[in-house]
C-alpha cells in the first residue's frame, strides 16, 4: 500500500514570504507618501506665486476698500473722517504692503497716501514720497488680505537654508505716472515692520527677491521657490523656480 506524501511550507519559507511582502508594502507606501508630499509641495509653491501675482493685479486695478470714515490729513491716516465718499477726499489708494511672517503666512495691508500740496514731483520715487504713503490696517476690507502657506511648507532662505524668512514687500502704483514699483527688505522674525517711507528707496528694488519653500517632508526632486524679478511692475515678474536654478 502506497503512502501519500503531502508537502507544505516550512516555517522558514513562510517567514521569508512575510518579510518580502512587508518590505514591498513599506517601499510602496513610502513611494506613495513621497508622491503625495511632492504634489502638495508643488501646490504650496504655486499658491504663493498666484497670491503674490494677485496683489499686483489688485494694485493695477486700484482696488479701493476705503470706508467713508477714513481720512488723510497732515501726513496721517485716521479712521475718524468726515464721511467723504471714495474719490472725494485727499486719500489716495497707492498699493499694498505684504508682510511674510516667519515663513508661515503673508499678511496684506493697504498703502494709502495723501494728495500733496505741490504735485509737481518729477521722478516716480519723488511722486511716491510726495504723497507720504502709509500702511493702513486690514480694516480696509481688502480682497485676499492674508495667506497661510499651505500643506505645512515654510518660506526659507536660499542655498538650502531651513531658517524661516520674514519679508516686507511694498507694491506701489505711482500716482503721477501709473507705473508700479516694488520695494522689498528682509525683516526680523519678531513681527516688527519698517514704514513704507523707509522702504521707498532705490536699493530696495534692485535685485531678485527669492522665497524658497521648505516642505519639511521627503520629496521626489529638489526644492522650489518663487522669485520676484528686479524692478517688478506686474504679475508676470513673479515666477517659480526649481532646483535647476541652483538657488533654493
Amino acid at each position: 500500500m502506497g503512502m501519500n506524501t503531502q508537502r507544505g511550507f516550512t516555517i522558514i519559507e513562510v517567514t521569508l514570504f512575510l518579510a518580502l511582502t512587508g518590505l514591498l508594502a513599506v517601499l510602496l507606501l513610502g513611494g506613495w507618501t513621497t508622491m503625495i508630499n511632492t504634489q502638495r509641495y508643488k501646490d504650496s509653491v504655486k499658491t504663493v506665486q498666484a497670491f503674490v501675482q494677485e496683489q499686483y493685479n489688485l494694485v493695477y486695478n486700484v482696488e479701493n476698500g476705503r470706508g467713508n470714515d477714513l481720512a488723510c490729513s497732515g501726513g496721517t491716516v485716521t479712521e475718524s473722517g468726515n464721511g467723504e465718499a471714495r474719490g472725494q477726499s485727499d486719500c489716495v489708494m497707492m498699493g499694498r504692503y505684504l508682510h511674510l511672517v516667519n515663513g508661515e503666512r503673508v499678511d496684506v495691508y493697504a498703502i494709502v497716501g495723501e494728495e500733496p500740496s505741490d504735485p509737481s514731483a518729477v521722478s516716480d520715487i519723488a511722486s511716491i514720497r510726495a504723497h507720504d504713503p502709509k500702511r493702513v490696517p486690514t480694516s480696509l476690507l481688502l480682497t485676499r488680505n492674508e495667506l497661510a502657506i499651505p500643506w505645512g511648507a515654510t518660506v526659507v532662505g536660499t542655498a538650502g537654508s531651513t531658517e524661516p524668512r520674514s519679508l516686507a514687500i511694498a507694491i506701489i502704483r505711482t500716482p503721477s505716472s501709473g507705473i508700479v514699483h516694488t520695494y522689498t527688505v528682509s525683516t526680523p522674525n519678531d513681527g516688527s515692520l519698517p514704514s513704507v517711507e523707509s522702504l521707498v528707496a532705490p536699493p530696495n528694488e534692485q535685485s531678485n527677491v527669492y522665497m524658497c519653500l521648505d516642505a519639511g517632508n521627503p520629496l521626489a526632486g529638489g526644492r522650489m521657490g518663487v522669485v520676484i524679478a528686479p524692478r517688478a511692475s506686474g504679475p508676470t515678474f513673479v515666477e517659480t523656480i526649481d532646483d535647476g536654478a541652483d538657488v533654493c
